[in-house]
């Protein structure tokens, strides 16, 4: 291969390297504007979060969920949030399949936020042990 050849393949690569990182961080964006978009349609479906179709809760490490009834379903709604308050997850349960929109991949990228503090005092509502709750801002133990 000529030392011309090789400039050029070099050249090439480099141009091809930086369209896929920029598709790359674009296709991210999308993505997450396109989840914050469904998370945020079940958050004004649930309305108030304290609401009086709060039935639920599921417990992970790494988020919470507040589950909501509609009609007969007592787990027709649900929304997750991390430990600084951030929409991670939202699922609609009403229609089959069930509609997921979710950030777990990447939770920073939530720019959906509800308050925390709301949230901590509706899982104890709801019969969540508080340790379980300072567990999950990193405040308890196992």
């Amino acid at each position: 291969m000529s030392r011309r050849t090789a400039v050029w393949a070099v050249a090439i690569g480099a141009i091809v390297a930086v369209a896929l990182l920029l598709a790359g961080r674009w296709e991210r964006s999308h993505h997450a504007a396109e989840e914050t978009r469904g998370m945020r349609s079940v958050l004004r479906e649930i309305g108030p979060l304290g609401g009086s179709s709060l039935s639920r809760f599921r417990y992970l490490p790494q988020f919470q969920c507040l589950l909501y009834a509609r009609g007969d379903d007592v787990v027709a709604l649900e929304l997750c949030v991390d430990a600084d308050g951030r929409v991670v997850e939202a699922i609609d349960r009403r229609r089959f399949p069930p509609h997921i929109w979710s950030l777990r991949e990447d939770p920073t990228r939530s720019s959906l936020r509800v308050d925390r503090a709301l949230v901590d005092r509706l899982l104890l509502r709801l019969g969540l042990p508080a340790r379980l709750v300072e567990l999950a801002h990193g405040r308890g133990s196992e």
